[in-house]
């Protein structure tokens, strides 16, 4: 059987053992505390920035809201130098203007004789631009 003083010593070796684990739970409980309190001011950084971020995206939404109220189409600008030198207005629409060029090339296949020579005069341009393509 053990001594009394060999169970005193196994003890002792037990609860110095133990203390050790103790003292290492405490040192990383420690050190999860610390990294806590380091991660939570970089968050607080992190949302500041966000905010000002949002603020500055905000103002500058509002800055082009203002730009587009008050912005003036090349047309209207141009409509207003003619007019201050004095031409006067004229209402155009390009897209109505201008006939796709393969209807151009299409009419003309389909026209002859006089015919086929009055649309080629008349639209030299347009066609000669079709047959490039």
């Amino acid at each position: 059987m053990d001594t009394i003083e060999a169970r005193l010593a196994a003890a002792l070796e037990g609860v110095a053992a133990k203390d050790a684990e103790v003292a290492e739970a405490r040192a990383h409980a420690e050190s999860v505390v610390a990294l806590n309190l380091e991660l939570t001011e970089k968050l607080k950084v992190a949302e500041d920035k966000l905010a000002a971020i949002e603020a500055e995206k905000a103002a500058l939404a509002a800055k082009v809201e203002a730009a587009a109220e008050t912005a003036v189409t090349a047309s209207e600008e141009a409509a207003k130098i003619a007019a201050s030198v004095g031409v006067a207005p004229v209402e155009t629409n390009p897209a109505a203007d201008a006939a796709p060029k393969a209807d151009v090339l299409e009419t003309y296949l389909a026209l002859s004789g006089q015919e086929r020579a009055a649309f080629f005069a008349a639209n030299r341009n347009a066609l000669m631009a079709a047959l490039r393509k």
